[in-house]
């Protein structure tokens, strides 16, 4: 039997996570104008970290921004993903905020999906936001080229 999952605020050096923040986002230099900012929640088993969450603040008032979230590759499929954003929303509302916005690439339909079932709904996309002048690589995501970025939100 395994221990349970936990999911609890980080109050650790961020660069413990590095490799959480790496596999989130593309681009290691937009992730250094970020990681330090915000909270973090990590969900750990055993105490090991199998995933992060971090929330920075909106650009309204009573908003938040899930910024980043990753669970690592091998323990992905299991919920954790699901009770770290559910743990985010439980405190965004807890701090009054009325609303969560994230922003992921449009082309990852897996992600989209992800949030969807959580409850967000579409809400803009932001053209040519993926590019290498904006410091990432030219991928794509299951055949489709990385480009633009989709917005999405949660009523809280």
């Amino acid at each position: 039997m395994s221990a349970p999952v936990t999911v609890d605020w980080f109050t650790g050096p961020r660069d413990a996570l590095a490799d959480l923040f790496a596999l989130a986002d593309d681009s290691p230099e937009q992730v250094e104008t970020y990681r330090d900012f915000g909270r973090v929640l990590v969900a750990r088993e055993a105490g090991a970290v199998m995933g992060h969450l971090q929330l920075v603040g909106g650009e309204r008032d009573g908003e938040a921004e899930l910024k980043s979230l990753a669970v690592r590759e091998d323990q992905q499929g299991r919920g954790v993903g699901r009770m770290l954003v559910e743990r985010a929303v439980e405190g965004c509302r807890d701090d009054g905020l009325s609303t969560l916005l994230v922003a992921t690439a449009a082309a990852d339909t897996r992600v989209l999906r992800f949030y969807q079932l959580l409850g967000f709904r579409m809400l803009r996309v932001e053209r040519d936001a993926f590019t290498p002048e904006a410091s990432y690589p030219e991928i794509d995501v299951d055949g489709i080229p990385l480009r633009d970025r989709a917005w999405l939100s949660l009523e809280l």
